[in-house]
C-alpha cells in the first residue's frame, strides 16, 4: 500500500486517510493534541466500546498500556489476523469499565 502506516494498537497496515487520531490521555481529563496515536477505526471504537474516559486516563494513559490490558487482549489476537479491508462494527458494552 502506497503512503500506508500501522495501527499503534493492532499492528495491521492502513493508508494514511482511513486512520483517525486518539488521545490516549483524553483532553477532558488533562491530555493535549500531542498526546494522540494513529488507530484504526475498529481499534478506535473498541477501546471506545469497552473503557470510560475516566478508566483511560487513570489506568491506560498510554498506547502501551492499552496494548497489555487484559480486556482488550481477545479482540487483539483476533484483529491480527484481519484483512484491513474487512470492517466490522463492535458492539457498545452496557457497562462500560
Amino acid at each position: 500500500m502506497p503512503d500506508s502506516e500501522p495501527c499503534a494498537l493492532c499492528g495491521r497496515l492502513f493508508e494514511r486517510k482511513q486512520l483517525t487520531k486518539n488521545h490516549c490521555l483524553p483532553r477532558q481529563k488533562g491530555g493535549t493534541r500531542e498526546d494522540t496515536e494513529l488507530l484504526c477505526r475498529q481499534c478506535h471504537g473498541m477501546v471506545h466500546a469497552i473503557y470510560t474516559n475516566a478508566t483511560l486516563a487513570s489506568l491506560y494513559p498510554g498506547i502501551a498500556e492499552l496494548r497489555r490490558a487484559p480486556e482488550l487482549g481477545a479482540y487483539l489476537h483476533w484483529v491480527r489476523k484481519q484483512s484491513s479491508t474487512r470492517i466490522k462494527r463492535n458492539r457498545s458494552r452496557r457497562r462500560k469499565i
